[in-house]
């Protein structure tokens, strides 16, 4: 199964990763708007903590749907528009740390607007789910034990994780 990882920076999920800049993990330095593959050249892709960053995420999946074999998968993540960290510095006015805005991100959606997007770009939401990694994991345990976690899991999780499939293209007479 032929895999590709776009955006992959330093941890490579894929057969194949490609990013922007050279990092060890890098097999492919290409645009993410111009993949430098054949047409349904992969059986899935990945593309983690990417899509926020883009300027055209539309054209990008447009071009991951076109390298992606029929009925195959893209595995995403985006941070959580609705986690409540970020709630909570809009109520204080606190500012975020560098860390986080030198990151650029300049896009942010709701599982809605990810499934409007993708089915735009001939995708179909298969699953998604809210969770955390990295350092916000510590965080977790504090909702865990005030059982949070269940009762708000869309504010309580950094992250949205989600799987799409590629729509098989059918055309009728």
């Amino acid at each position: 199964m032929l895999t590709l990882d776009i955006g992959c920076g330093e941890n490579k999920h894929a057969t194949v990763g490609i990013d922007v800049n050279v990092t060890s993990s890098v097999d492919v330095v290409a645009s993410t708007y111009n993949l430098p593959f054949k047409a349904e050249t992969f059986d899935g892709s990945y593309m983690l903590e990417v899509r926020e960053h883009l300027e055209n995420p539309s054209e990008a999946l447009k071009e991951v749907n076109r390298v992606l074999k029929q009925d195959g998968t893209i595995r995403c993540s985006i941070p959580n528009v609705y986690w409540c960290g970020k709630i909570l510095r809009a109520i204080l006015r606190t500012g975020v740390d560098e860390s986080y805005t030198i990151h650029e991100h300049i896009n942010s959606w709701t599982i809605y607007d990810i499934d409007h997007l993708l089915n735009r770009c001939s995708f179909r939401i298969e699953d998604y789910h809210y969770g955390e990694t990295g350092p916000y994991r510590r965080s977790r345990l504090i909702f865990k034990i005030l059982r949070l976690n269940t009762i708000f899991k869309a504010i309580t999780n950094h992250q949205l994780f989600f799987s799409a499939k590629k729509l098989t293209m059918s055309f009728q007479d």
